[in-house]
Order: structure tokens, then sequence, then C-alpha cells
């Protein structure tokens, strides 16, 4: 049976260094994931990343039982990457060479089938259209589509009420159908 999440803090706070371990584990990829999505680079996301749990190591004595963990742990990624993004001056070359959908858009897609194309186009259309959102907008999009969270979740992962984390989602698909709309008819 695997251990809650809580379970593994208590361990690791009576000593036991593997059950911190665990933890990061457990919540990697979809933190990396994430944080990818607001840096747009793996250099950037995977030192944002490091960063994230190097302050969830530091700071788990502060964590309180019972408020859950992911929504803090969301909290803390999510302070990171902005962090990040204030503190970058200017955009890096490396952003253009890895830039998933600038590679996409150079791929030969002569082999592939002409659905295979399509589903490809339709899947950068949604990626840049999510980037082109406002970042309050497009991190309610992320945390509920990519990281299947709650909207209680969210609210606590972002500090703003229930009510508006609702309005927030709803305004930012109306604004995503708008942006993808006007893409495909231009």
């Amino acid at each position: 049976m695997e251990q809650s999440d809580e379970a593994l803090i208590d361990l690791y706070r009576a000593g036991d260094d593997a059950a911190f371990v665990t933890l990061i584990e457990r919540h990697f990829s979809s933190i990396y994931s994430y944080v990818y999505r607001f840096v747009r680079t793996v250099p950037a996301a995977e030192d944002v990343t490091q960063e994230v749990f190097i302050k969830v190591w530091r700071q788990l004595d502060r964590f309180k039982p019972g408020t859950g963990l992911r929504p803090w742990l969301f909290r803390i990624a999510r302070n990171t990457a902005i962090d990040y993004l204030r503190k970058r001056q200017s955009i890096p070359l490396s952003y253009f060479e890895e830039n998933d959908s600038l590679d996409k858009l150079t791929e030969d897609t002569t082999t592939d089938t002409l659905e295979e194309a399509m589903e490809k186009q339709d899947k950068t259309l949604l990626a840049d259209a999510v980037q082109a959102l406002p970042l309050h907008y497009k991190e309610v999009l992320l945390l509920r589509a990519e990281q299947d969270m709650t909207f209680e979740e969210i609210a606590t992962t972002l500090g703003k009420p229930l009510n508006t984390v609702k309005s927030l989602y709803r305004r930012g698909l109306a604004q995503l159908h708008q942006i993808i709309s006007s893409k495909r008819t231009n």
C-alpha cells in the first residue's frame, strides 16, 4: 500500500531521508511539466524544478498537515517560476532553439499521414494559444487540465478565493476559444 504524502513527511521529519526522495519522485514530473509551461526551455525548467524542491526541502517544517501537499508544492513552483521570469531580462537564443512549437513548424511532415499532420497542427495551435493567454488565465487552465487539480486545490495553490478561480477558468476558456478562432481564420 502506498503511503500518503503526509505520512512520508512524518517519516522524513523522524529522520527517514528516503521518505523525502519518495516525495520528490512522486511529484517531480507534474511539477516539471507545470514549470516548463512557464519557462518554455528544458534547461530553465530543470533549474527551476530543482530550485522548487530545494525550497520544499528547506520549508518542509512550515507545511501544515491536513492542508494538502499538492497545492503547497504547486504554489512554490508557481512562485519560483514567476521569480525566474522576472529575473530574466532578455529571451535567450536557446529559447528559439528548443521551443517545441518552432520545431513543429519546421518539421518535415511529408511522411506523416494527413491526419497526423493535422493533429500536430492542432496541438501546436492549442499550445501557442495557451501561451498567448495572460498569466492569471494560463495558470488556472494548466493546473486544471494538465495537473487535474480541483478548483479548491487551485484556489489554495494560487491563494485566491474559490469563486475567483472558477471565474478565471471560465474567462480563460472563453479567451482561449477566441484566440484559436482568430488564428484559424487567419
